[in-house]
């Protein structure tokens, strides 16, 4: 059966043929004019205004407020704020009033002498903490050297297995069975 040649109208065929013949110039003229026949691929008219449309936001978007925006907001919270405000005013009044009688009652060494005992137990407390952690770090530092070895390493593991066993036996046996038929009968 003898083949038969392409159709002069089928570029697909007409191109496929000057491959297999290694026909370079027809096989480029062919593919030209097939991707010349291939439709363009644009939208269709009034595609933009229908997206545009479609994802138009119809109201306003409401953005949610902060709380201290909420909060000054509120009739409650500019009540309180305002009495606040008045307090602090007639109290700035009796301010004077207050500092003088405290001045009478305590005197300039008084302060002093407290200043410096707050400074001496500062430096106090300071010196215990630098004791205890440096206890610390020697307990610390004698664990990470015993904890190095591979041999202590197995014996924590171990230790550890058999806490965790000795648990879950404990609990077990205390939620086992937990019913009254062994407790007495009250006559």
């Amino acid at each position: 059966m003898a083949m038969k040649g392409p159709e002069p109208h089928d570029p697909l065929a007409r191109w496929l043929q000057a491959e297999r013949e290694m026909d370079d110039a027809g096989a480029e003229a062919a593919l030209f004019e097939l991707f010349e026949s291939v439709p363009r691929l644009a939208p269709s008219p009034g595609f933009s205004d229908r997206v545009m449309q479609r994802i138009a936001i119809p109201e306003p978007v409401l953005v949610k407020e902060h709380w201290i925006v909420w909060l000054f907001r509120s009739p409650g919270f500019r009540l309180v704020l305002a009495s606040c405000l008045i307090t602090a005013v007639v109290a700035l009044f009796f301010l004077p009033q207050m500092l003088l009688a405290v001045a009478r009652v305590v005197t300039f060494g008084d302060m002093l002498e407290l200043g410096v005992a707050s400074v001496v137990d500062l430096g106090r407390w300071l010196g215990v903490a630098g004791r205890v952690g440096d206890w610390f770090l020697t307990v610390l530092g004698a664990l990470a050297v015993s904890l190095s070895s591979p041999d202590a390493i197995k014996a924590m593991a171990a230790c550890l297995a058999v806490s965790g066993l000795s648990i879950a036996v404990l609990r077990e046996l205390m939620t086992r069975d937990r019913s009254l038929r062994y407790v007495d009968p009250i006559r």
